[in-house]
């Protein structure tokens, strides 16, 4: 298990990311949190095994539209009480 905080850049607001996130996240029974920030980019907060949040960061890679320019990841501790992964506005 490891958490971890994702910033996405590029063109990642306006074309679905944070609902396919969510989609995602849900099928590979990951939890966390997706929020769009003020300067254009997604924040993720993703928790679960290590293969399923590399599936995830892989499938988002591949959405339509979504173009992913870089990626700044940080490693975090574990939320014990976590347990589904939302939308944040």
């Amino acid at each position: 298990m490891e958490r971890l905080r994702i910033i996405f850049k590029g063109r990642v607001q306006g074309v679905g990311f944070r609902f396919h996130s969510l989609r995602i996240a849900t099928d590979l029974n990951l939890t966390g949190s997706v929020k769009n920030l003020y300067d254009g980019s997604v924040e993720v907060y993703v928790q679960g095994h290590t293969e399923n949040i590399d599936a995830f960061v892989r499938e988002l890679d591949n959405q339509r539209f979504v173009r992913i320019e870089s990626k700044d990841i940080s490693k975090l501790e574990i939320k014990e009480n976590e347990n589904s992964f939302e939308i944040l506005y």
